[in-house]
């Protein structure tokens, strides 16, 4: 999930809603609306409803629960089918529908998905209009400007790193990044978009390359994320492409919010 969770997910109402979303036999709810063609956060909509009312008012609290929801699906390789299917029975307008069946993804899919997202990022760059670049609906965290921006930075300042010490170390630490309070102290507003652009696609462009010539045994070297969780390149990769369709999913809610106002 993404770190513009994070304080959310902390607070009483987050863990209570975590514990709703992600507790046991929710998955196989959300399998089997996807096999309908039907956003898995509708499984939700009537627990919602009578447990926490106070959730259609939020709307940090519903972009959570979409991002929960999300997290779920993921984790059991499942990918977004439709960025926006209509969502029966309140609380949510729309939400994802994903993939009927899950899929694990090989070595060879997710670097060509990794090397797949510039375009597709770019593409959605095209929908959005100039003076739109900027905006924020009430409930979204981050502008079109701002996702560009911190995707740049993760680029070059965390995954190539991180790549590169697990490659040249004995399980280094590797840290997670906040990047709620990048966004803040960096004023991506201020920064040049274009520019954001072209540096985020030359710095995939170039993690791409150096993964693509890794081989088995370097993939199998590890880290200890936060000091914590041991993960091998193979698992870093997976996080990369995992966050890459958050932000898509994320940039597409956005496009929708302005779509709607």
């Amino acid at each position: 999930m993404h770190s513009r969770f994070d304080q959310f997910r902390a607070t009483p109402l987050g863990r209570q809603l975590e514990a709703l979303l992600d507790g046991p036999g929710r998955y196989v709810e959300y399998a089997a609306l996807s096999r309908a063609g039907v956003p898995a956060v509708a499984a939700v909509i009537h627990d919602l409803e009578t447990r926490f009312p106070e959730v259609d008012t939020d709307a940090a609290a519903r972009q959570f629960c979409g991002a929960m929801v999300a997290e779920v699906m993921r984790r059991h390789h499942h990918d977004i089918l439709r960025p926006r299917g209509r969502v029966p029975g309140g609380y949510f307008t729309y939400g994802a529908v994903w993939t009927p069946l899950p899929a694990r993804k090989g070595w060879a899919d997710l670097l060509a998905g990794l090397a797949a997202m510039p375009e597709a990022l770019g593409r959605r760059i095209a929908d959005f209009a100039e003076d739109e670049r900027l905006a924020r609906p009430p409930g979204m965290d981050f502008s079109l400007h701002e996702h560009v921006c911190h995707l740049r930075d993760l680029e070059i300042e965390a995954y190539r790193d991180r790549i590169e010490r697990v490659l040249a170390e004995d399980a280094p630490v590797l840290m997670s990044v906040d990047g709620t309070a990048w966004a803040a102290a960096r004023n991506y507003p201020a920064q040049d978009f274009a520019a954001a652009v072209a540096a985020f696609e030359a710095a995939r462009a170039g993690l791409v390359d150096r993964l693509a010539g890794l081989s088995q045994d370097q993939r199998r070297r590890y880290g200890l994320f936060d000091g914590i969780r041991r993960v091998t390149i193979d698992d870093l990769v997976a996080d990369i492409h995992d966050h890459d369709r958050t932000h898509l999913q994320e940039v597409d809610e956005l496009a929708g919010e302005l779509g709607s106002t």
